[in-house]
C-alpha cells in the first residue's frame, strides 16, 4: 500500500507540475470546469451522500445482528458434544450462539450429536488395482513468436509432406 500511494502522489504532483507549466492544459481544465463545474459538483455530492447512506445501513443492520446474538442466552461453555469418551470439547461464544439458535427454530429439527470414533486397530488394505498402462504421449512444445503462440511440429516427415503439396 505504501508503494501504491508513493506512485499515486508521484502522478499526482507530475499533473500539478503539467497543469502549472502547460498552458494548453490549463485551458483545456479551464474549460471542462466551466461548461460541466456544476454537474462534477452535483454528482460529487449525490455519490458521496450514496456511500454515507450505504454504509450507515450496513452500520445498523450489523448493529442489530449483533445485539440479537447478544440477547440470546448462552450456552454453557463446558457442554459436551456427542456422547462419546473423548472429553468435551469447548464451543466458541458464535457456535454455540448458532447452535442455540438452530435448536431454536421450530421448522428445523436439531443437529444429531456428534459422535467421534477411533481408528481401527489394524490397517485396512486397499484391493489391488489393475496393473498400468504404458502410453505414448507426444507432446508439441510451444514456440511464441511475436504476441501468439505457434505450435512446433514434432514430426519431420508430416513437415516435408506439407512442403510436398505445396
Amino acid at each position: 500500500m505504501i508503494l501504491q500511494m508513493l506512485v499515486i502522489l508521484l502522478l499526482s504532483s507530475w499533473i500539478v507540475e503539467e497543469y502549472l507549466n502547460n498552458i494548453y492544459l490549463q485551458a483545456y481544465v479551464n474549460d471542462v470546469l466551466q461548461a460541466d463545474g456544476s454537474l462534477i459538483a452535483v454528482l460529487t455530492i449525490i455519490s458521496g451522500l450514496g456511500v454515507a447512506l450505504g454504509l450507515f445501513k450496513v452500520l445498523k443492520s450489523t448493529h442489530r445482528q449483533i445485539g440479537a446474538l447478544v440477547t440470546q442466552p448462552q450456552v454453557p461453555t463446558s457442554a459436551r458434544v456427542g456422547s462419546s469418551s473423548m472429553p468435551g470439547l469447548d464451543l466458541h461464544p458464535m457456535v454455540a450462539a448458532l447452535k442455540a439458535d438452530m435448536a431454536h427454530q421450530a421448522s428445523m429439527e436439531p443437529l444429531p450429536p456428534v459422535e467421534f470414533k477411533q481408528a481401527p486397530s489394524s490397517p485396512v488394505q486397499a484391493p489391488p488395482g489393475p496393473p498400468p498402462t504404458r502410453t505414448l504421449a507426444v507432446v508439441p512444445t510451444t514456440i511464441v513468436t511475436g504476441t501468439m503462440p505457434v505450435l512446433k511440429r514434432t514430426n519431420p516427415e508430416q513437415d516435408k509432406s506439407e512442403n510436398s503439396h505445396q
